[in-house]
């Protein structure tokens, strides 16, 4: 039995997922940790659509990716002098995340196995995008926008309290 095309690609996804998420924690540069994350998230939003859920893929890339990393970056870059980047990724707690690591591990390894062993569901993957516009721009308009105000009213704020006061 060949593999299909579609599992190819996943499986190619997931391992430059490892190795993104594993130069995430690894690289002593925090720029270059922070550029590992963005990729590691990118990826993760790329298997998303893989599996036909491109409305999460898209949230994905919009949240995380264009949102929460490049305002870190920001932070990062602003914050900070360029020596202060690199810095020791390592505490005294090491030995209790290696546990921790390993436990989380063995039990993802057990769960990837049961769930390799079962049969796949009938059918074709569908894209989701469709029915979740139809959804909020349909029956769940007003508490849709209802949240798109109360995220401005948050986001001007932050502004206001952000700013220094001139006194």
């Amino acid at each position: 039995m060949s593999p299909s095309l579609s599992s190819l690609v996943f499986y190619a996804f997931s391992a430059m997922l490892v190795v993104t998420a594993v130069g995430v924690v690894t690289l002593r540069n925090v720029f270059y940790s922070a550029v590992s994350l963005v990729a590691a998230l990118t990826i993760v939003a790329g298997l998303f659509v893989l599996l036909g859920a491109d409305f999460l893929g898209a949230a994905q890339v919009l949240v995380y990716v264009g949102g929460i990393l490049i305002i870190m970056l920001f932070v990062i870059m602003l914050s900070q002098q360029p020596r202060d980047l690199l810095q020791r990724q390592t505490n005294d707690q090491w030995i209790a995340g290696l546990f921790f690591a390993l436990t989380i591990g063995v039990s993802l390894v057990r769960a990837f196995t049961y769930f390799v062993s079962q049969t796949p569901p009938d059918g074709d993957i569908a894209p989701t995008s469709a029915s979740l516009g139809r959804l909020l721009l349909g029956e769940m308009l007003l508490p849709f926008e209802a949240v798109s105000l109360i995220l401005l009213a948050a986001l001007v704020g932050a502004v206001v309290f952000g700013q220094e006061k001139n006194a």
